[in-house]
């Protein structure tokens, strides 16, 4: 009987494809909205949508229930109950935060991090058990030590990520070229020191990592998207017992066919693929209305002179792609497009690392759209203390 109902849901979900929900903010729409994408028939279609005091900006999912969004308007952050059609419920009240642009939750759920691109300032914010906000917030206002290099004015942090260990936690500065980093503890974070971008002014903005756990004998890896130069810089990440040390593998690699200089384009955001094998980047073509792009990068041995191989570059099928995401299967890349006010989807190959040169659907109908996230439970892995003492070693 029960080889019966596998066969049958097989043969259902070949015939008539796989639903999946995604959610997508809106900065000028006053609210998340949620879509489902059938893989089959390619259908990408807005199914609801949630109305918010001012619009989204970034939203972070931990695990299919907990939603963590960021609002510029009213400089908060806030945590969201998520039902199983991406419905938004808020799970108690909004933590003022310097105007964040991001939110980030480290693996064990003990706070929560945000970076302020307009204030120049990260904050951090404990996180309940039920993984509420708890005010008030503890925030770094950061503030160039030297005239900065054009076009940067002022500090501007604009993202956050968790090292693999969990225990250390680095601020891209799109203002200081330089990556802040910090020791995680029980509440909060430790600054520890900065790492200058090897050329200024390159604006690092997001960073993804590589390694763990699809690689063999991995070796931790960073890699930070430059918005000014539009560029990809990778950094191999060495563990002592109470710190990380951040080591440049070659050069940065360009996100454009045709480096052209500053503002020619500015790009937006990174993504690793599910087998750890390709990197995509986003590129936003400075004029307002014309399509952006993505890049797809291939991810080469931490011992290669050059950390990435750029392998195509193909339309993001709008304009102003500031983020994209890949479903877990690696199958299919969301994209929203901000300044054509559309989400595109277009078919991944991620054993190729073949994209797709058009989407296979592009919904439009969202005011500015500015984050996509799959409604999926997905595991941020961790390294195990074995692990993170085999990382050790190597120093």
């Amino acid at each position: 009987m029960f080889r019966s109902l596998s066969v049958l849901s097989l043969f259902i979900s070949q015939a008539f494809g796989t639903t999946h929900t995604l959610i997508i903010s809106g900065d000028a729409s006053g609210g998340a909205i949620s879509a489902t994408f059938n893989d089959v028939n390619h259908e990408l279609i807005l199914t609801g949508d949630t109305p918010l005091t001012t619009g989204a900006d970034w939203i972070t999912l931990v695990g299919t229930a907990r939603a963590y969004l960021t609002f510029r308007a009213s400089a908060t952050v806030a945590a969201y109950d998520v039902s199983c059609s991406g419905a938004l419920t808020l799970a108690g009240s909004p933590v003022s935060v310097p105007v964040p642009v991001y939110v980030g939750v480290t693996h064990n759920s003990s706070f929560l991090f945000t970076a302020s691109y307009p204030n120049g300032a990260i904050a951090t914010v404990p996180l309940s058990p039920e993984g509420i906000p708890i005010a008030p917030a503890a925030t770094t206002t950061f503030t160039a030590t030297a005239p900065l290099a054009s076009p940067q004015d002022q500090a501007r942090p604009h993202s956050g990520i968790v090292d693999v260990t969990g225990q250390f936690l680095i601020f891209p500065d799109d203002g200081l070229d330089s990556l802040h980093v910090y020791s995680i503890g029980a509440s909060s974070a430790t600054f520890l020191y900065d790492q200058p971008s090897p050329v200024r002014p390159s604006g690092p903005r997001h960073a993804v990592l590589s390694g763990f756990p699809v690689v063999a004998d991995w070796i931790p890896r960073l890699h930070v998207v430059n918005e000014e130069d539009n560029s990809v810089e990778t950094w191999i990440m060495h563990y002592t017992a109470n710190n990380v040390s951040l080591i440049l593998q070659g050069s940065a690699v360009s996100t454009l066919e045709v480096h052209g200089g500053l503002n020619v384009s500015t790009a937006a955001e990174l993504l690793i693929s599910p087998n750890g094998r390709y990197l995509l980047a986003s590129n936003r073509d400075a004029s307002l209305f014309a399509n952006g792009s993505i890049a797809v990068f291939r991810i080469n041995p931490p011992t290669a002179k050059t950390a990435l191989t750029r392998v195509s570059i193909t339309s993001s099928g709008g304009a102003n792609p500031r983020s994209m995401s890949l479903d877990r299967t690696g199958k299919w890349l969301a994209v929203v497009n901000g300044n054509s006010n559309s989400t595109a989807m277009f078919p991944f190959d991620q054993e190729t690392g073949f994209l797709a040169s058009t989407p296979v659907a592009n919904m439009t109908g969202i005011n500015t759209p500015q984050t996509v996230v799959w409604l999926e439970d997905r595991h941020t892995p961790t390294a195990t203390e074995g692990e993170i003492l085999r990382l050790q070693k190597f120093v």
